[in-house]
């Protein structure tokens, strides 16, 4: 009698527990559709880190469709069920708050899993899809990027890329981060990242016309540092700043922009000189005097992966594309 009465208590308590999970899962599906909470949730860490990336509510709203109120809601349900606030919001739009960098690092990892997730299974079935983000400093995005996806997405019409262009810096804390899959820069990275490299670039002194110096054949780096010195975008710490710490050199600094196309002008109209990689120089029909450096100095591009995480097979599919086009060719001796 006794485990009757147990087994009826059982059945009934799970009829009832069978009832309220019915019950849930129709007012989900009413609410958010047939995603489920899971995907409810991945859903709007993708909102959520689109208005952080944009620093704009109704912007992240455009993107996805929805109203800015949507958006809205969605970051205030996030808010309350992690129990802090996530953003700062003013007139200029959102920011994160010091507890919304820690969530949205964990956000943007959950993301990336699911992507990975998609893809892995698109490839299995033959389907090549995905989105690859890139990062890639102005030279590479401008001079070799457009013909290298155009092509690339021709063969693989499924796989979109979102590009974020910035300097050195930004494309390594951007690796760091995972906000990107991979980043075209040059082998003097600061962060521990894994580089693979891709071709040469060489660097060469750019003078106005009307210097002194400009129908010199080449230029070393001791008379270089002699001249008013404009530092361009990359800063002091990456290729620049390396070939004149190899040397012992000491740079005679009047100067620094945080843009190359700035640097170039300032040259032209006579504010001093400055060093920069060809592949910069190449789209431009009236830069000023470029003259080789002696000896020659190079800048080796090529594209870097956080090696803590694995690259989705949208990106490895185009990295494998990248070096079968561009080849690899390592620096000089």
């Amino acid at each position: 009698m006794s485990i009757f009465v147990f087994t009826h208590r059982y059945m009934v308590q799970q009829k009832l527990l069978q009832k309220k999970r019915i019950f849930v899962i129709i007012n989900m599906q009413k609410i958010y559709g047939w995603h489920g909470v899971f995907l409810m949730n991945i859903s709007s860490y993708r909102v959520f880190l689109e208005a952080v990336r944009l620093g704009n509510l109704t912007a992240a709203a455009e993107s996805f469709g929805y109203t800015q109120s949507g958006v809205s809601h969605i970051v205030s349900q996030l808010e309350e069920e992690f129990g802090f606030p996530l953003l700062f919001r003013g007139k200029n739009g959102v920011k994160l708050t010091k507890d919304g960098e820690n969530i949205a690092l964990l956000m943007r990892e959950v993301v990336n899993r699911d992507d990975r997730l998609h893809q892995v299974a698109a490839e299995i079935t033959g389907l090549q899809s995905g989105t690859v983000r890139i990062g890639a400093i102005e030279s590479v995005a401008m001079h070799k990027l457009p013909a290298l996806i155009k092509e690339f997405t021709a063969l693989h019409p499924n796989i979109r890329f979102e590009t974020t262009v910035g300097d050195y810096e930004i494309v390594e804390n951007l690796l760091v981060s995972e906000v990107i899959d991979c980043g075209f820069i040059s082998s003097t990275i600061t962060k521990k990242l894994h580089f693979t490299p891709l071709m040469q670039d060489e660097l060469v002194a750019l003078l106005p016309y009307s210097h002194p110096l400009s129908n010199e054949k080449s230029l070393t780096l001791e008379t270089i540092s002699k001249l008013d010195f404009i530092v361009p975008g990359e800063g002091t710490n990456y290729d620049i700043g390396r070939i004149f710490k190899q040397a012992g050199i000491k740079l005679n600094v009047r100067m620094a922009v945080n843009y190359d196309y700035v640097a170039i002008a300032m040259v032209n109209c006579g504010l001093g000189v400055t060093i920069m990689p060809n592949l910069i120089l190449s789209g431009i029909s009236d830069c000023g005097r470029a003259i080789p450096l002696s000896p020659r100095c190079f800048r080796t591009i090529g594209f870097a992966t956080n090696g803590t995480s694995p690259v989705s097979p949208a990106c490895r599919a185009f990295l494998k594309f990248v070096r079968e086009r561009i080849g690899e060719e390592l620096p000089p001796e």
